[in-house]
């Protein structure tokens, strides 16, 4: 009788795994291999102004970058020049890119949700949620779907989803453990203190990324681990915390990261500032380190380019000088930053 329950939990254990879309053995951490054929860092540009930890492109690859002051900037991919986007739009937080145009959220203490022309400046839609908001809360990143938007609130740990249509917000999960930090920062294989020695987690859930069918989300404080959840697990409303918290699928450990972006085919870029590494994890799971250089170690953001006529894609990493957590305002940076074009292979 023992041995027939233990088999039926096994098939049970390999039924789930299986509605999950997983094998149990995919579900094993395997450690990063060194790709075949390497990516390679070919341009390398000095900005003009500090930037924040933000890089966004929209779908045929034109780049955006995100001041420190919340102004949007245009970025030149070839010379890293930066133009102004519109002087009269509010002081940004969190950007994103879509076919739609680009999406940002407006610093407090008015926080709304816009979506803005990029070719323009003009804003098309503005859905303020400030009661989706705590005290203390701070947008760190979003996503947004033809229907909905997903903004990750890294200030006070939380999902808020908004809906474009209706522009209903709600708060959902709040507290719940993946959303915070739980490990110190790893930058060149050291932990990042502060001023009295005591160790930084980079702050709480900054990474947001949404596949392309627009079915998972894919999300990370700075020290990891990433996790995905089912964008129909946020938004139906016939489910509890419980049974949502149940679908917050630990899907990779990852080391400490400077910046996260996807591919169109699904492949997740991750630059490692604990090793100095660009990594890759796609659809297959399957984790490669596709280059090493002591310049990623400094890595704030990044973004994917337009491939250049002949080459299969290209990524912008900006680097430069440690950011502060919790999204509020550095002092100035007194290292300049650099922008840095890697062709994938």
């Amino acid at each position: 009788m023992k041995i027939r329950l233990s088999s039926l939990l096994t098939s049970a254990l390999i039924m789930s795994a299986a509605v999950l879309g997983l094998s149990p053995a995919a579900r094993a951490d395997r450690p990063w291999q060194d790709a075949h054929v390497q990516a390679r860092i070919v341009g390398e540009h000095e900005l003009s102004l500090p930037l924040a930890p933000s890089l966004n492109s929209l779908p045929d690859g034109s780049p955006f970058a995100l001041g420190m002051t919340g102004k949007i900037y245009r970025l030149d991919p070839v010379d890293s020049r930066l133009t102004l986007l519109m002087d009269e739009l509010p002081a940004i937080t969190a950007l994103t890119a879509t076919s739609q145009g680009l999406w940002a959220v407006t610093q407090a203490p008015t926080p709304a949700l816009l979506n803005i022309a990029p070719d323009t400046g003009v804003i098309l839609n503005h859905i303020g949620f400030s009661n989706a908001l705590a005290v203390g809360s701070h947008i760190s990143a979003l996503q947004v779907t033809d229907s909905k938007a997903f903004l990750v609130d890294d200030g006070v740990p939380a999902f808020v989803i908004i809906d474009l249509r209706s522009g209903h917000a709600e708060r959902l999960l709040e507290g719940a453990p993946s959303l915070s930090s739980h490990a110190p920062l790893i930058r060149h294989g050291q932990p990042v203190t502060t001023a009295q020695g005591q160790p930084k987690t980079g702050g709480n859930v900054r990474f947001l990324l949404l596949d392309h069918g627009k079915n998972w989300l894919f999300y990370q404080t700075p020290t990891g681990p990433l996790y995905r959840i089912g964008t129909d697990i946020l938004t139906d409303s016939s489910l509890g915390p419980a049974e949502r918290i149940e679908a917050m699928t630990n899907w990779r450990r990852t080391p400490s990261l400077g910046g996260m972006t996807i591919s169109r085919n699904d492949t997740i870029y991750m630059i490692d500032i604990e090793h100095g590494d660009l990594l890759a994890f796609g659809a297959d799971r399957l984790p490669w380190r596709l280059l090493h250089d002591e310049k990623l170690y400094d890595a704030q953001a990044v973004t994917l380019l337009k491939g250049r006529s002949g080459v299969p894609g290209r990524l912008a990493v900006l680097t430069g000088s440690a950011m502060p957590e919790n999204g509020t305002n550095p002092a100035p940076i007194t290292n300049h930053q650099h922008l840095l074009e890697i062709t994938l292979p």
